[in-house]
């Protein structure tokens, strides 16, 4: 048995536990799909993502603790998170999202407008390992359609499905990128960005929760197109 392999039986193996013993197991995937002008699939990668970055760990903290992002500095002990700028919030607040706003649109959360590099699924041509205190792509790759650039498509809605067999519930999140820019442009590293709140306060500011560093580079051709999916999974107890 291969090292995928026997990681996906282990993992089978903890979503199994996880539900019996009633502890919250979720798991995530990335997905990319490369087409050529024709439309024709080129470059096909999917695997499970092993990178939620302290970000993430501290929002996750805070909603089950019901506890306010309360420190200035970031890092192992502290509750606070560090966004795309490389700056550190906290306040008097909940992690990053507050009332009258809907993280189904294209204004908060994951889900990015087209035209907007900042937040949503993002890519990048960084190499640099994946890293538990990242706060933002190695080198992010910005909209446009000049050199090196890829224009960014509006976030695809979100997509909840429930399995009553395995008692799961997964949310896809895809994202579209063209590529204009008169050459082939080379993919190592996708991210997930959310858009929120500072907390206590309505500053908005953008929190990288995920990085995964792909395991092969994707190349996307001139006048190609990209497709990122990432999708988060819970299994409930039965």
């Amino acid at each position: 048995m291969n090292r995928e392999k026997r990681e996906e039986a282990r993992f089978e193996e903890l979503r199994k536990l996880g539900q019996e013993l009633h502890v919250p197991i979720a798991e995530s995937f990335w997905e990319l799909e490369v087409r050529d002008r024709d439309e024709k699939v080129v470059q096909h990668l999917r695997q499970r993502s092993h990178s939620w970055v302290r970000n993430a760990y501290n929002m996750m903290f805070c909603y089950l603790a019901g506890k306010d992002l309360d420190n200035s500095s970031f890092g192992s002990g502290y509750l606070s998170l560090r966004d795309t700028n490389g700056a550190v919030q906290y306040g008097n607040g909940p992690v990053c999202l507050g009332q009258a706003v809907s993280t189904d649109s294209t204004s908060w959360g994951y889900r990015g407008p087209a035209g907007n590099d900042a937040y949503g699924i993002l890519v990048g041509s960084g190499t640099n390992p994946e890293d538990f205190e990242s706060y933002a792509l190695h080198t992010r790759i910005a909209n446009g359609t000049g050199s090196g650039q890829l224009t960014y498509v509006e976030s695809e809605g979100h997509r909840i499905t429930w399995d009553p067999g395995t008692l799961t519930m997964k949310n896809e999140l895809a994202r579209y990128f063209n590529n204009n820019s008169g050459a082939n442009i080379d993919v190592n590293e996708v991210a997930l960005a959310l858009r929120g709140y500072r907390p206590g306060s309505s500053v908005p500011y953008n929190y990288m929760t995920a990085r995964d560093r792909l395991v092969t580079t994707v190349t996307v051709p001139n006048t190609g197109q990209l497709k990122v999916t990432y999708t988060v999974q819970l299994t409930y107890p039965a």
